[in-house]
């Protein structure tokens, strides 16, 4: 009997080893198990860094869009103006139309297409840079084009509109 119980704990002792090396092996699976939940952690504290850094160039870009944007708008508006500038330019260097004097024609040119009344279309031509033209020259000017067929006046509701006619 002392045989067997040399068996029995002989294999109790294969037994003890087995499961001490299988307790091992988990733990060695374990501690993988720990150094990978840690890395996912650290990817994730990577993704979300990466994130946040994400957010602030967009918000960066963002706003040097909308700066560009209003650099862009303000160079537009001064583009217009150069056109109404060079418009006027072009109007007071053209030649002047065969039956009128060269300050006819050039007011003539610088005067809107749409109706108006007197007072408008002088303050209209003052602001174009006649300055020194009196209310009361302007007048005559308009008169004369009248005259010539290149305005037409009516009155409307007791106030005098004037029309460009195109010749």
């Amino acid at each position: 009997m002392a045989l067997l119980k040399d068996n029995d704990s002989e294999q109790l002792r294969q037994l003890v080893k087995a499961c001490l090396l299988e307790i091992s092996k988990l733990k060695i699976d374990l501690k993988k198990c720990q150094k990978e939940t840690s890395r996912s952690g650290d990817t994730d504290a990577a993704v979300n860094i990466i994130k946040e850094d994400a957010q602030i160039k967009l918000l960066e870009k963002e706003k040097e869009i909308n700066d560009l944007q209003e650099l862009l708008n303000k160079k537009n508006k001064k583009l217009e103006e150069l056109e109404i500038i060079k418009y006027h330019f072009n109007a007071l260097t053209a030649k002047p139309k065969k039956d009128l004097t060269s300050f006819q024609s050039q007011v003539y040119q610088l005067l809107p297409e749409e109706e108006n009344t007197i007072e408008n279309l002088y303050a209209h031509i003052t602001e174009i840079g006649f300055s020194e033209l009196s209310h009361e020259n302007f007048e005559h000017v308009l008169h004369n084009l009248e005259r010539k067929g290149y305005f037409k006046s009516y009155t409307t509701d007791n106030k005098n509109y004037w029309k460009k006619l195109d010749k």
